[in-house]
């Protein structure tokens, strides 16, 4: 047996730690009803069972003193395809699903053959 088919079979075990959903959306072409070309967001993947882990809590942007910024990774699996500037929303699956942050996927993801892991950047104010 190869490591490939080791690690494939560790994906369950990965994914059983996912404490979290969430949704992806792509900022994408579309039709408008005039015929001309637009751009919107559109929800690309639903209820997507993922973890986060912090990477670098920088909260300190000099010259604005509310201002919310650091890293995050997002581990999901690797059967989801997320590109770079996607918006993704991360909920909690404690209790009822209403802590949803908002956050931008910075880089293109790092795919294994148990899961992916996606750097994420929080942006806003307190």
């Amino acid at each position: 047996m190869g490591v490939r088919e080791i690690m494939a079979k560790a994906t369950a075990a990965v994914e059983f730690m996912y404490d979290k959903t969430a949704e992806i959306k792509r900022y994408v072409e579309y039709e408008k009803p005039s015929g001309a070309d637009g751009m919107r967001w559109e929800a690309v993947h639903l209820d997507v069972p993922c973890r986060l882990s912090s990477i670098k809590l920088d909260n300190t942007v000099q010259g604005d003193a509310n201002a919310i910024r650091y890293d995050i990774k997002l581990i999901l699996s690797s059967d989801f395809k997320v590109l770079p500037g996607d918006e993704v929303y991360v909920s909690s699956l404690v209790g009822v699903a209403t802590d949803t942050v908002k956050y931008e996927s910075a880089k293109e993801p790092f795919v294994y053959v148990s899961h992916q892991e996606v750097l994420l950047i929080r942006k806003g104010h307190a």
